[in-house]
């Protein structure tokens, strides 16, 4: 599987969605066995969030992947931050929100790093548009977390095209996550017509593999590559993404 490139990024054509890592019960030997049958096939790219599995897939991945850390330097670990959820993992969570404060982001990143085990992340998304975001105080720690070789790149999920500029006028942006499903049209039959205009624009996209395939993931297409009609689905299953 080829890999492509966007703003300094690197991702595998198609990446590995851990969004259901919990739900297959496999053991951590089982997890590093499909972590490894990706990268045999050239699947480098794993993608990951905070809400997982609600906060516990990036420690089962992250509890896989230490049986065998050399791997590390083989993968790109996306992450996604931005949402809070009523959680028993985490209870300081009172109400179901957006949060793009720097404090959040830049504390979700350190738990995401001691879940997952390793020292950093390739790329960190915004998983929703926040609509009270201040894209300065973002901007500013997106660039704290790369000095501190924390994050390497930065992007966002399901933006739409100016919501995707905001940010991205203040920091360079690799990838804009888009969730799409074919099988649930009338979910998202608005969407074509955006992703065709934000494409069109230079926009940045993923797409994922069919709803429920085990491992559905993403292909990314770096800036400039993308024409209206070849962005396919994104976010498997229609869900979180």
């Amino acid at each position: 599987i080829p890999q492509i490139h966007s703003r300094g990024a690197t991702f595998s054509r198609i990446a590995a969605g851990a969004w259901r890592l919990a739900e297959w019960g496999w053991t951590p030997a089982e997890r590093l066995d499909w972590i490894e049958a990706c990268l045999d096939l050239g699947i480098t790219t794993f993608d990951h969030a905070d809400i997982y599995g609600g906060y516990t897939v990036e420690a089962l991945f992250g509890e896989a992947l230490a049986l065998k850390p050399s791997l590390r330097q083989r993968l790109q670990i996306v992450g996604k931050c931005g949402i809070k959820l009523v959680s028993p993992q985490r209870p300081a969570h009172a109400i179901k929100h957006y949060d793009t404060s720097a404090a959040h982001v830049v504390a979700s990143v350190e738990q995401s790093l001691q879940a997952l085990r390793t020292d950093h992340l390739d790329v960190l998304l915004i998983h929703r548009p926040d609509a009270l975001m201040d894209a300065v105080e973002l901007a500013e720690a997106f660039t704290r977390l790369r000095s501190a070789g924390k994050v390497l790149h930065f992007g966002v999920s399901n933006h739409l095209p100016h919501q995707l500029a905001l940010l991205d006028a203040h920091i360079p942006l690799v990838t804009n996550q888009v969730q799409c499903c074919p099988a649930r049209a009338h979910r998202t039959a608005g969407a074509g017509r955006w992703l065709g205009h934000h494409t069109r624009s230079g926009g940045r996209c993923l797409a994922a593999a069919p709803p429920g395939a085990p491992g559905a993931g993403a292909r990314f297409a770096p800036h400039g590559h993308l024409r209206t009609g070849r962005c396919r689905a994104a976010a498997a299953d229609g869900g979180a993404g």
